[in-house]
């Protein structure tokens, strides 16, 4: 998640309120990030969220492709051109122009 960084006490809060994350300042180009990149945190505290609280636009056919690559890429079982394949078949698909969200 990005923000300008005059808005560097959002990203902080949002890292309080979760307890995990990084932030990452970019002063040349005034701008912070708020990052995650473990994916066992992202399956026990950013995915139970937006199951919980569903995205209402068609970011959430994002989020379902995004879910499903990260369950392709923690199943050991599979080879590494398996994950590649599956995930390329993931990013190819569109979201449908008449898609709404479940919510």
């Amino acid at each position: 998640m990005g923000q300008s960084t005059y808005n560097l006490r959002i990203l902080n809060f949002i890292k309080r309120q979760l307890g995990v994350g990084r932030i990452y300042i970019d002063k040349k180009r005034s701008i912070a990030q708020f990052r995650i990149r473990d994916r066992k945190t992202l399956e026990s505290v950013i995915i139970p969220i937006f199951d919980k609280y569903p995205l209402l636009t068609s970011k959430h056919y994002n989020y379902i492709k995004f879910k499903q690559a990260n369950a392709i890429l923690s199943n050991d079982n599979l080879t590494s051109t398996v994950k590649n394949n599956l995930i390329k078949d993931i990013l190819i698909s569109k979201c449908p122009d008449d898609y709404i969200s479940p919510a």
